[in-house]
């Protein structure tokens, strides 16, 4: 039996969702880190998304179209990089070590936590 083994999680993005006939979606196309939860609801709306755009190709376009299937990787942009930006914040933050990190990060989780609109908008945008 071969031992377990561990490997660092890390932010991955490929550098291109599409071309011709192909459609990255999930962690095909992005790896988040694991701690907020996120991967699973980033899939989902890229497969909903990608079936938006299907859904709106005009009669004369194959689904392989590459114009077609930029519009997919151009509408998943905005919300790719705000989210993968606050997972990996959050990942550094909870990575710094010390007393006065842990001070920091406890005092930023209750504030958020008090702000009843701040936390309904956070959840929204985690939500999608």
């Amino acid at each position: 039996m071969t031992p377990a083994q561990g490997f660092p999680l890390v932010l991955q993005r490929a550098e291109q969702f599409v071309q011709p006939h192909l459609a990255l979606v999930g962690d095909a196309a992005h790896v988040v880190h694991p701690l907020a939860g996120q991967g699973m609801n980033l899939g989902l709306r890229d497969v909903a998304e990608l079936g938006k755009v299907m859904a709106a190709k005009e009669p004369f376009r194959s689904e392989g179209d590459l114009r077609l299937l930029r519009r997919y990787e151009r509408a998943r942009a905005t919300d790719l990089l705000s989210l993968t930006a606050a997972t990996d914040g959050l990942h550094r933050l909870f990575s710094l070590p010390g007393s006065v990190a842990r001070v920091v990060r406890n005092t930023g989780i209750r504030a958020v936590g008090r702000q009843s609109l701040l936390k309904r908008f956070l959840i929204e945008r985690a939500l999608g």
